[in-house]
């Protein structure tokens, strides 16, 4: 259950889907700036 484990497709739909709550993350808080500048 560590990081680097047996690279297959359950790996692959794991690093997808990390990359994509990353990118959400990223894209909620460039949001949040931009909501703060507007209102502020």
């Amino acid at each position: 259950m560590g990081m680097g484990g047996a690279g297959g497709p359950d790996a692959q739909r794991r690093r997808r889907l990390v990359a994509a709550v990353v990118v959400l993350a990223m894209l909620l808080t460039a949001a949040a700036t931009v909501l703060s500048i507007v209102l502020g």
